[in-house]
């Protein structure tokens, strides 16, 4: 686990350490570099984490003759069976590292051929000398990120973006068209940022570079696969399951790859649970970390019963309040904004658990592919009733509206009361149910913001920025899949790597820590998508299959367990001094009036609003807003500096 940058098409003297010092927190272990031969314009260098082949994995890895060359970040978990393959068909290999497969197997089957080959998560770079020409690539669900710059026969990448702001030729500035995507989603979906000009490379891609002409071609080797509704034959629930089992424990023992200590995060939810359960199949010597809040909502009692019952070493790390002083570094690392106040949970977690170890598991993936989250389930039920009787969601409408939010809690897993303005959303999302494509509805009842309150909340000058014309609409070769899976597939393309992963990554590696997710193997996708619906959603039971699973592993008060939505009570903190002080520093009148995208006045309200009536909707929003102005100040004005 590394973090890789470099640059083409152009000389500049310091540059590349300079790149590379900014993200040492990713790989603080060493450094390699890359430059060119015969004069050739591209450098690359990396920051090492050492994780497998302790000794001999230093980058950049080459071929034989040191024709190809490699700058590598991620793991490889399915290495050792490529290198059996690739030392079959002649190879050499001087290493045992899982970077080497990638050189050789790049020499044996072209870029397309390793990349569908690979099991792992991975962002790299790699240089053909004879061609002069290279090679970025993501893995397949975007769990490490890739920043890149292209203008004026100039291209800078990195891990980060702060690795391309180090650059004489790139000034940060605000990318304003990523605000309103910002506002909705609370993130900006690939492959926008927040900065003008800084790109990321979309997930399951690669990028083609040559060298002559500077140019660059994007290209998508893996997607989600769909079956057609309308000749999609299934198997028995009894093959999917036995399938399931198989490929779950795999996934996990490939993980647990490592030549340093690997342990878990574990939460109180059923992904996580299982994950650890598994690990110890394969070591009886497990370290699990937790995070709570001393609040009510708090899920440490019950992971804290799981680790007891699996029998692994348990630490937990409680956030306080003077925690939120640590936003402005947190943002930093983020390089982007991501308006949640969670990120202080989870770089709490990534803190606490770096003390101990290099390499953690967690269960992030399986609500994507076997139906997790409640909206699902909502979105499910609503298009069952809009096609038995055509119209209803236009009259079932007015009536929600007239339903106490406390009823409409209970069609909802989540922690906190929906509140009026939940109230809101759902009414909102049901009366323009039938007019709205499915990626639509589906930004539509998760997003904080309507259309119109974004546009009130608009100073004049940017009330024109509120629409949905960014918003990508579900591609027509999809719209024949089942219906569930065609929802589950659009996560797959901005939720999960803008939202959920982007979290985990720039959070963990603050602290020079690797976070691995079997679930994110694409052989587990692949077959949760060949299943019918009713083995993710099943009469009110969420991730079906998986819960039969666990039962085989857990009593039942502990393998069906409620879901709980992971989130931090910000209710909670509002009257702490540091909550207090953040909202009034970053959100004063004179301090949104002179950055100019909202109405002052507007925002006042909506911080009374949040006071007086404590509701999670209010005090996300809130947050969004605050860690907006904090990217400002720490990336634009660069008031508040960390590198």
């Amino acid at each position: 686990m590394c973090g890789i940058y470099g640059f083409a098409g152009f000389k500049e003297e310091g540059l590349l350490d300079r790149m590379g010092r900014v993200i040492r927190h990713r790989g603080p272990d060493g450094q390699g570099r890359y430059e060119a031969p015969e004069g050739a314009p591209f450098s690359m260098g990396m920051q090492r984490l050492s994780i497998i082949d302790l000794e001999g994995g230093w980058q950049p890895v080459y071929n034989e003759d040191h024709s190809v060359a490699i700058c590598y970040n991620g793991e490889t978990y399915n290495y050792v069976e490529l290198r059996e393959e690739l030392e079959a068909r002649g190879h050499q290999f001087r290493t045992h590292s899982d970077t080497e497969c990638i050189v050789h197997g790049y020499e044996e089957w072209g870029i397309d051929g390793v990349l569908k080959r690979m099991n792992g998560m991975f962002g790299f770079c790699i240089y053909d000398v004879r061609k002069r020409e290279f090679f970025i690539a993501r893995d397949r669900c975007g769990q490490k990120p890739m920043y890149y710059h292209h203008a004026n026969g100039r291209f800078l990448f990195g891990s980060e973006a702060k690795s391309i702001l180090q650059s004489q030729h790139y000034t940060a500035e605000v990318n304003i068209e990523a605000i309103d995507p910002y506002l909705t989603l609370r993130n900006v979906p690939e492959p926008q940022t927040m900065f003008k000009g800084i790109y990321k490379l979309p997930t399951s891609h690669y990028l083609h570079y040559k060298l002559a002409d500077n140019s660059l071609k994007i290209a998508r080797y893996w997607e989600v696969p769909l079956l057609d509704a309308r000749t999609a034959k299934y198997k028995s629930d009894g093959e999917y399951f036995e399938a399931l089992e198989h490929l779950f424990y795999d996934s996990v023992r490939l993980c647990m790859r490592s030549d340093v200590p690997v342990g878990a995060y574990l939460s109180a939810g059923v992904d996580s649970s299982l994950t650890v359960a598994a690990m110890t199949r394969y070591s009886s010597n497990i370290n699990t970390y937790s995070v709570g809040f001393d609040s009510p909502v708090d899920e440490t009692p019950a992971a804290r019963e799981t680790a007891a019952f699996l029998g692994t070493k348990h630490h937990e790390i409680i956030c306080q309040p003077e925690d939120f002083d640590l936003l402005p570094k947190i943002v930093w690392h983020m390089d982007r904004p991501v308006g949640d106040a969670l990120l202080i949970a989870f770089y709490k977690l990534a803190e606490g658990a770096s003390k101990d170890l290099k390499v953690v598991l967690g269960g992030e993936g399986a609500d994507e592919a076997f139906a997790g989250y409640s909206f699902q389930g909502v979105i499910t039920k609503v298009e069952k009733m809009r096609r038995m009787i055509p119209g209803v969601t236009s009259i079932a409408a007015p009536i929600f509206a007239a339903t106490p939010p406390g009823i409409l809690n209970k069609f909802f897993t989540f922690p906190a009361d929906l509140g009026s303005q939940g109230k809101k959303r759902v009414v909102e999302f049901l009366s323009k149910y039938g007019s709205r494509d499915l990626n639509h509805n589906f930004n539509a009842l998760r997003t904080l913001w309507s259309e119109d309150e974004r546009r009130d909340t608009y100073s004049e000058k940017f009330k024109n920025l509120a629409t949905d014309a960014w918003m990508a609409k579900e591609k027509d070769k999809d719209k024949n899949g089942p219906f569930l899976d065609r929802l589950l597939k659009l996560q797959y393309d901005e939720w999960l790597q803008d939202w959920a992963l982007i979290r985990q990554d720039k959070n963990t590696m603050a602290h020079s820590l690797e976070y691995r997710l079997p679930f994110l193997d694409h052989r587990l996708i692949e077959l949760a998508f060949t299943m019918p619906a009713h083995l993710k959603i099943n009469k009110g039971t969420d991730k079906f299959i998986e819960r039969q699973l666990a039962d085989k592993v857990f009593p039942q008060h502990i393998a069906r367990r409620q879901k709980i939505p992971f989130y931090l009570p910000v209710e909670y903190f509002l009257d702490q001094p540091q909550f207090k002080a953040l909202v009034a520093d970053t959100l004063n009148p004179d301090a949104v009036k002179k950055r100019g995208y909202f109405d002052p006045a507007k925002v006042t309200r909506l911080l009374e609003n949040m006071r007086s009536t404590r509701e999670f909707v209010y005090c996300k929003q809130v947050m969004s807003l605050v860690v907006l102005e904090l990217w400002h100040r720490v990336f634009v004005d660069k008031s508040i500096r960390f590198d």
